[in-house]
C-alpha cells in the first residue's frame, strides 16, 4: 500500500522552490526547474549552473529534491490500458 501522498507537478515545483528559497535564498534568475513523471514515480531537472553560487544552489536544490522523492509521489494523467478501450 502507497501512503504517500500525492502531488502535482505545480505543487512539487512551487514546494521546492519555497523550500530552497528558505534555505537558502532567493532563487536564482534563470535558473529553471522541470518536474516529470518517470519509471520510478517522479524526478526533477534544473539547468546547468552559470556560477558558483549558482552550483551550489542547484547541488543543495537536488539534494533537497531527493529527499522529497522520498516524500510525495507525482499525481499525473494515466494512460488508459488497452483493456479500458474495448
Amino acid at each position: 500500500m502507497n501512503a504517500k501522498p500525492f502531488k502535482t507537478a505545480y505543487e512539487l515545483a512551487d514546494m521546492i522552490v519555497e523550500r530552497a528559497s528558505i534555505l537558502h535564498g532567493p532563487w536564482p534568475a534563470g535558473m529553471t526547474l522541470f518536474i516529470f513523471d518517470d519509471a520510478y514515480g517522479w524526478s526533477a531537472s534544473i539547468n546547468r549552473p552559470v556560477s558558483e553560487l549558482d552550483d551550489f544552489y542547484r547541488s543543495r536544490t537536488l539534494d533537497l529534491i531527493a529527499t522529497l522523492r522520498s516524500r510525495y509521489d507525482l499525481r499525473s494523467p494515466r494512460l488508459s490500458s488497452a483493456d479500458d478501450l474495448f
